[in-house]
């Protein structure tokens, strides 16, 4: 069941509409029971749940008994100076289960990642995994720790003043893609698409005016045309057709970003031209 969210994330209210007017027999399945997030930076919009937000939707949660699955890769990529608390850090009766990775932070390559929340939830993760993988690989597992151990030496034994640097760096370096990423979309893009300026991560969600299905555009043409872009039906629940795109600025050097925009634009002003003859 998918939850509206706009430039701003996902909205609490529209959780509580969904939550409020469940009809057990009319959608033939019980009400649900959890909620799955990606609070910061979002995949594929971009967007970024502030503190207030946050708080309303734990409110929400509260309310109606849903456990929430807190998967935030992009937390330690915030452009602000200062990151927005976890939910997990507002919970208090035991019902967010927060999912870490260092995946984004490190290399994509470092499938190394980490869970926390309640005991009792943690415990049956803990059988999962065993029973499924046995556990996660044990090279990356090794680098990962290797790393920390040069930080700790490097910050008198302290290995988290050593990750935390690290991570302002890492957000640094993505601010800045963003800002350019955002440069070249107000040059090229203005009057062609719509979007959000994103706070954190490496994902901008763009609405393509006078397109109702991205789909084609994008796996045709776009990618004849040598733009990598996902088209939004790729993330609906229901496979809906849907008029956004999700781009990505975390690999793409300035000068390509800037002709991609322009290769889209043009792309954009044929369709126009189409629909218009």
């Amino acid at each position: 069941v998918g939850v509206p969210c706009d430039g701003a994330g996902l909205q609490p209210a529209a959780l509580e509409a969904v939550l409020a007017g469940w009809d057990e027999a009319s959608e033939g399945a019980r009400r649900p029971r959890v909620l799955y997030t990606i609070p910061t930076g979002s995949n594929p919009t971009g967007a970024s749940l502030d503190a207030e937000r946050k708080r309303d939707l734990y409110a929400v949660a509260r309310r109606y008994g849903l456990i929430i699955l807190e998967d935030d890769p992009y937390y330690w990529l915030q452009f602000g100076a200062a990151r927005t608390p976890s939910l997990l850090s507002m919970d208090v009766d035991g019902r967010v289960l927060r999912f870490d990775s260092t995946s984004k932070l490190l290399a994509s390559g470092a499938r190394v990642g980490w869970a926390t929340g309640p005991a009792a939830l943690i415990e049956r993760l803990e059988l999962h995994t065993q029973a499924s993988n046995l556990h996660t690989c044990g090279v990356a597992q090794a680098l990962v720790a290797a790393l920390f151990d040069v930080w700790a030496e490097r910050h008198g034994g302290d290995a988290s003043a050593g990750f935390a640097s690290h991570m302002d760096g890492v957000a640094d370096f993505y601010k800045e893609r963003r800002d350019v990423f955002i440069d070249a979309a107000e040059r090229h893009l203005a009057g062609l698409a719509d979007w959000s300026v994103p706070t954190a991560g490496m994902f901008c969600w763009m609405r393509l005016r006078g397109v109702d299905d991205s789909h084609a555009l994008i796996s045709a043409k776009a990618r004849d045309a040598k733009v990598l872009l996902v088209p939004g039906q790729s993330f609906m629940p229901c496979g809906s057709a849907s008029p956004y795109v999700r781009a990505a600025y975390s690999t793409a050097s300035p000068e390509q970003i800037d002709e991609a925009l322009r290769r889209l634009a043009a792309l954009l002003r044929d369709a126009e031209g189409a629909r218009s003859d």
